[in-house]
């Protein structure tokens, strides 16, 4: 399945509103491109700095949810949605690709 950039795109943007993701107390501007602002409308997430597969399959972890990219991540690199999925259970936030590597 090939998941649509925009989309995917939209759903973590989606994700990063949820309550369990903001009690991690992220910012926008770790995984996205929104320039000097600090507190970013979730309208303006609209150019992500990291692989949005990877940010989806770490979001939605962290929100609590099922990821609907977990097995394309898989198959482009067996293990690494598992991996990103155990850091945050772990309290960590793994270092994601950057979305030109993807």
């Amino acid at each position: 399945m090939t998941v649509d950039p925009k989309a995917l795109n939209t759903r973590c943007v989606e994700l990063f509103q949820n309550p369990n993701v903001r009690l991690r107390l992220w910012n926008a501007r770790m995984f996205w491109q929104v320039g000097n602002q600090m507190n970013v409308a979730p309208t303006a997430l609209t150019d992500p700095k990291v692989d949005t597969c990877e940010l989806e399959v770490m979001l939605s972890a962290a929100a609590l949810t099922d990821s609907q990219c977990a097995a394309e991540l898989d198959k482009r690199e067996p293990g690494r949605a598992a991996f990103i999925q155990r850091q945050i259970r772990e309290g960590m936030r793994p270092l994601l690709r950057s979305a030109h590597q993807a």
